[in-house]
C-alpha cells in the first residue's frame, strides 16, 4: 500500500484523492511563443503608427483651423507699388476617383482672404490662367516668385520675392469683369471660397478701383471635410489592432497551460 494513502479517521476506510498536474513544456520558449511575441510586437507597432497618425490629424485640425474648419496660413503682407499681386501656376488636376465625383467635390474646398492695410477697398479673385493673362496683358504687376506659406499660429519670417512686370494700368477695374471663378471686394477683410476643378488658375489681389500701390495681408487655406473622420478612424483602427496584438502575445506566449484530467 502506498505510504501516501489517506484514511478516514472515523471509519478507517481509504479515502480516494485527486490531484492536478500541469503540463510542463520542455521547450518553454519554443518557436510558437517566439513567433507570437514577434508577430504581436509587429502588430503593436503598426497600431501605434495608426494612433499617432490619427492623433496628428486631429491635433492639426484643432491647432491650425479657423472657425469654418479651414487649415489656414499665417497672414502674409504683400506691399507692392504696382497694380496687382499675382500668384500664378496653380495647377489643379482632378482624377476620376470617388472624391472628385460631382456629388463629392465639396469634400475639398479652398479659401483666400485679403485684408487691406490702407483705406482703399481691396479686391481678391481667382481666375483661369487664360482669362487672367488676357486681363493683365500689358499691366504693371508683381508676380510672387517665392514665398513659404506657413500654418497659422506659427511665426513667419519669410519675405515674399517678386518678379515685377512693367506696364501700364488695367483697362477697367477688376470688379467690372465677369470671368472670375470667385471674387470679393470691399473695405476691410474680404474672403472667397472655392471648390476646385481641373485647370490652371491665378490668384489676384488688387485695389478694388484698379488703382496703383497694393498693400494687403493675405491668407490661404484648405478644408477637407473628411479629414477629422479619417483621424478618428485611424485612432479606432489602431486601438483595435493594439488589442489584437496584445491578445496574440498573451494567448501565444504567456497564457498558463491547461491542466491534465484529475486522477
Amino acid at each position: 500500500m502506498s505510504e501516501d494513502a489517506v484514511f478516514c479517521p472515523k471509519c478507517g476506510e481509504r479515502v480516494q484523492t485527486t490531484g492536478v498536474v500541469y503540463r510542463r513544456d520542455s521547450s518553454s520558449w519554443g518557436a510558437g511563443k517566439v513567433f507570437a511575441i514577434i508577430g504581436g510586437g509587429f502588430l503593436l507597432l503598426i497600431a501605434l503608427g495608426f494612433m499617432a497618425g490619427g492623433g496628428a490629424m486631429l491635433w492639426g485640425q484643432s491647432a491650425f483651423t479657423d472657425q469654418d474648419g479651414y487649415m489656414i496660413t499665417t497672414p502674409a503682407r504683400f506691399n507692392v507699388a504696382s497694380y496687382a499681386v499675382v500668384q500664378d501656376d496653380i495647377d489643379i488636376h482632378m482624377g476620376s476617383g470617388w472624391m472628385m465625383n460631382p456629388t463629392n467635390r465639396d469634400i475639398v474646398s479652398f479659401k483666400v482672404t485679403a485684408t487691406s492695410n490702407t483705406d482703399a477697398p481691396i479686391f481678391v479673385g481667382i481666375a483661369t490662367r487664360q482669362s487672367a493673362q488676357n486681363y493683365l496683358n500689358g499691366v504693371n504687376v508683381d508676380r510672387i516668385v517665392s514665398y513659404s506659406w506657413t500654418p497659422s499660429n506659427i511665426v513667419d519670417d519669410d519675405i515674399p520675392v517678386y518678379q515685377t512686370i512693367t506696364g501700364g494700368a488695367p483697362s477697367t477695374p477688376p470688379t467690372t469683369q465677369s470671368f472670375w471663378v470667385a471674387q470679393s471686394s470691399g473695405a476691410g477683410k474680404q474672403t472667397i471660397t472655392w471648390t476646385p476643378s481641373t485647370g490652371e488658375y491665378w490668384i489676384i489681389v488688387m485695389n478694388a478701383d484698379g488703382s496703383k500701390a497694393v498693400d494687403a495681408d493675405v491668407q490661404v487655406g484648405a478644408r477637407v471635410t473628411i479629414l477629422s473622420w479619417v483621424g478618428y478612424g485611424l485612432m479606432f483602427g489602431g486601438l483595435v489592432l493594439a488589442l489584437i496584438a496584445l491578445a496574440v502575445v498573451y494567448f501565444g506566449a504567456f497564457r498558463r497551460p491547461y491542466p491534465r484530467e484529475p486522477f
